[in-house]
């Protein structure tokens, strides 16, 4: 079995297959908006500028719906371009195929422009493409059908260096790790309070017989003001030990609660909690980055200064434990919805990299992977403080999209520099979408509560149990179970140290020497075990390669009969 390894990508390629796309020389197809089903009370108005004389608006109620009947040629992956204007200001709404979500799509205000969504999946034959009203107030010309490039796997050719020179031999590793199968693989990740323990990765494994390879965790109630009011924290920095322990990897996000004396009083209108408790919100604070960042509040910057001491003491403790961590501080920033982002990109990026300096050099954090997550190439610090882009992106339920568009447009806006990471979802995606549109995540990260759990149990209001089943136990997806042995692995290491089922000794072939070493720590685990005196004893991650009869059994005779059967060809693969 060759489930993801890098070993095999030598000889194989690369491991991500996509399905066959329409040459680039396929003709466009285009439909004028006029001649589209239209409901609601939208209207085809006369404009000499469009290309037909007319077309159809101004998607000012829920209802209002345009749909074109298309014909795809042949199966593969499109752009969609919708040319369009916006009244009185920039606008975004949505678009369906066959009732189903697929994106979001931005009309530029007052002018007729183009609007692209990227690399939509379509298979031949008749589909219908639907504008819906999120906004709304567009006025819509036609939609044009394109064939997508692919995209080049020079894309996914990242640079191993960290932001920080100096980073901890365990963070190298780790970063290390994700660049060599960044475009090949896809990590599991979901966010849990109580780790492994929690009923998110309880529901999890039930569904899939899996659990994730990354714990999402937050530094948020160890933030001062909310310590100030008593709130207990779930001993996030304990999870997170526990689970690196447990070979797993760890990212952290902060929702930074306000300081103390810029909390507004009362409860919060949207949920009736007190403020203090959603301090992170700009609707609970007074609090004004930028005047903190231009040195206008002195005493601001002082109350600054101490909730980043707080938070430092925590990664240092991870670092002190060997954890490195994938640091996701100040997310989601140009919604405008969390205090800082909420006075504009300059002050957002000044409290960033204010941030990165203090916590790199000031506190020598040297275990975190700075993952940026303002979700605007306008609000970019720039690359020395950034090693991963990371997107948060909550579809509808049900709607399995790899979100490709998204992925394209940071790809283009980032160059191809920086990794790029589905640091938040609600829905988990379709691996079979990933594959088929080759937008290669590098990992994603489902939010908790509700999106996977419903009372204490599985819930399928947002995804699927098959859905769940198939994307986990797909090959391209990386589980807790098939991370490597971080102990033997290191920057630049070589693919080998990769789950190759039956390579006991981790080689990167499996042959008869596989089978003699399983012999030998079966009948003398104490020199030959994964903590054997012999030097060629069996490492932790030999040992995974070798349990391939009932996985997570552990070592047994089973194991060598059945790798000698595969040797033998009594059997084509190995699990």
């Amino acid at each position: 079995m060759w489930k993801k390894t890098l070993a095999f990508t030598a000889a194989l390629g690369i491991l991500f297959q996509t399905i066959p796309f329409c040459t680039a020389t396929a003709a466009e197809i285009r439909y004028e908006a006029e001649d589209a089903a239209l409901t609601g009370k939208l209207e085809c108005i006369s404009e000499s500028s469009a290309s037909g004389g007319k077309v159809v608006g101004k998607f000012a109620n829920s209802d209002d719906v345009i749909t074109f009947t298309v014909n795809i040629p042949a199966d593969g992956a499109y752009d969609l371009i919708i040319n369009s204007m916006g009244y009185g200001g920039d606008k975004t709404n949505k678009i369906s195929i066959d009732g189903t979500y697929v994106g979001t799509f931005v009309t530029k205000a007052e002018v007729y422009n183009d609007a692209v969504l990227s690399r939509v999946i379509m298979k031949a034959g008749t589909h219908k493409i639907s504008i819906t009203k999120s906004w709304g107030w567009i006025a819509v010309d036609y939609l044009k059908i394109i064939p997508a490039e692919t995209i080049p796997d020079s894309a996914y050719q990242v640079s191993k260096t960290l932001s920080d020179p100096n980073a901890t031999a365990e963070t190298k590793a780790l970063f290390s790790y994700l660049c060599d199968g960044y475009g090949k693989q896809v990590l599991s990740g979901q966010v849990a309070d109580d780790g492994l323990d929690s009923n998110e990765f309880k529901a999890i494994y039930e569904v899939t017989g899996k659990k994730p390879a990354i714990l999402g965790l937050d530094m948020m109630r160890y933030t001062p003001s909310r310590n100030a009011f008593g709130d207990p924290n779930f001993k996030a920095v304990e999870r997170a030990v526990d689970f690196h322990n447990e070979n797993g990897i760890v990212t952290f996000c902060w929702h930074w609660n306000s300081p103390g004396m810029y909390l507004k009083s009362g409860n919060d209108e949207e949920n009736g909690n007190p403020r203090w408790w959603g301090g992170f919100y700009t609707r609970n604070t007074t609090i004004d980055i930028e005047a903190i960042m231009n040195g206008k509040d002195k005493k601001g910057l002082e109350a600054i200064d101490a909730d980043i001491a707080g938070i430092a003491k925590q990664l240092l403790r991870l670092q002190d434990a060997g954890v490195p961590v994938l640091w996701r501080p100040l997310h989601e920033a140009s919604g405008g919805w969390f205090w800082w982002g909420a006075k504009g990109a300059e002050a957002y990026k000044k409290l960033y990299i204010y941030l990165y300096d203090q916590l790199t050099n000031k506190y020598g954090c040297h275990n975190l992977i700075w993952v940026w997550n303002g979700q605007n190439p306008n609000w970019y610090p720039g690359d020395k403080y950034v090693d991963v882009i990371g997107e948060d992106l909550y579809l509808d339920k049900h709607s399995y999209s790899a979100s490709a568009s998204k992925f394209s447009e940071i790809l283009e806006y980032s160059k191809g520099k920086k990794m790029i990471a589905l640091s938040e979802n609600g829905v988990v995606f379709d691996i079979d979408n990933v594959i088929a549109s080759g937008t290669k995540w590098a990992w994603f990260g489902t939010w908790n509560g509700n999106f996977i759990t419903k009372n204490g149990k599985f819930s399928d209001e947002y995804t699927e149990a098959y859905v769940l089943k198939k994307t986990y136990q797909s090959k391209y997806v990386i589980t807790l179970d098939e991370l490597p042995d971080w102990s033997t692995y290191s920057a630049g290491t070589t693919p080998m140290s990769y789950y190759i089922a039956g390579d006991a000794n981790c080689d990167g072939t499996v042959d008869l020497a596989d089978v003699v070493l399983v012999l030998k720590v079966i009948s003398d685990p104490g020199k030959y075990g994964e903590k054997g005196t012999n030097a060629t004893h069996i490492t932790v991650q030999g040992a995974k390669n070798a349990d391939v009869y009932e996985r997570g059994s552990g070592l047994t005779s089973q194991d060598e009969i059945e790798i000698q059967r595969y040797l033998l060809k009594m059997v084509h693969s190995l699990k």
